[in-house]
């Protein structure tokens, strides 16, 4: 039964992924994500039913336009599989508990997230708030440590906002991301996830530097890594910290 349910997850997580994809395109245009259908970004030929099946269509057309046979990007596929892999980690953590579901809405607005930041430097304050309900969500659940979740929507965030403040050296949307995380998840996931951004960040930054795809003035997307830190953060967190503390007593 395990089993089943693990495979039921990866598969709603690729099927939610083609609707995250929609967002992650449409979202910085400016047009609806719930009206219009589907079209080749190249021909602008709408895309049938039949052609809109996560992973397995893409293959099934070659990685390209039905209509005009341009190239569609290997991008499209990859956030689907991203997805259910995502969301399949969800459910291996939290099984058939209600945190599931609270989990797979926030996976997938960290996803989409992290690709518009990418594509833009924007983070959307309409994200923060769905993140906020979710928050009031698990809070309700957990009534019991809500001092621990007010304190984490505080602990890291002020901190950060005084950085961004002094050294423009931090967007408010990030600022204001890792506030809201901080919310849902409590104190010790926040920063765990916090630290976990900042190093992978630095890690690609350095990479980049090294790489010279990028020099010392140039300004890359944080929102990304944080993203992938608060996933962490919500799946491990604790975890990670108790292991940390054990190093040393």
């Amino acid at each position: 039964m395990d089993t089943y349910f693990a495979v039921l997850s990866f598969i709603f997580g690729c099927l939610i992924g083609s609707f995250l994809n929609v967002c992650i395109y449409r979202i910085p245009k400016h047009e609806s994500i719930v009206h219009g259908s589907s079209h080749c970004p190249s021909c602008m030929t709408p895309i049938k039913p039949y052609d809109l099946m996560p992973i397995l269509s893409y293959f099934f057309l070659g990685g390209k336009c039905r209509s005009c046979g341009n190239r569609i990007s290997m991008r499209y596929p990859l956030i689907e599989f991203l997805t259910g892999v995502l969301f399949l980690g969800v459910y291996l953590v939290f099984k058939m508990t209600p945190y599931t579901l609270i989990g797979f809405a926030f996976t997938a607005i960290l996803i989409v997230i992290a690709l518009i930041d990418y594509d833009t430097m924007e983070i959307y304050d309409r994200f923060h708030i769905m993140i906020i309900v979710l928050a009031i969500l698990v809070i309700a659940l957990d009534i019991d440590h809500v001092f621990d979740h007010l304190l984490g929507g505080l602990v890291i965030s002020i901190p950060l906002f005084l950085i961004a403040y002094f050294t423009q050296g931090m967007g408010g949307g990030d600022v204001k991301l890792v506030g809201v995380c901080g919310f849902y998840l409590g104190v010790i996931p926040v920063f765990i996830g916090t630290m976990v951004g900042i190093l992978s960040g630095g890690i690609f930054g350095a990479y980049l530097l090294l790489a010279k795809k990028k020099n010392g003035k140039s300004m890359i997307p944080f929102g990304p890594f944080l993203c992938f830190g608060m996933y962490i953060g919500m799946l491990f967190g604790n975890q990670i910290f108790q292991w940390y503390i054990g190093l040393f007593f």
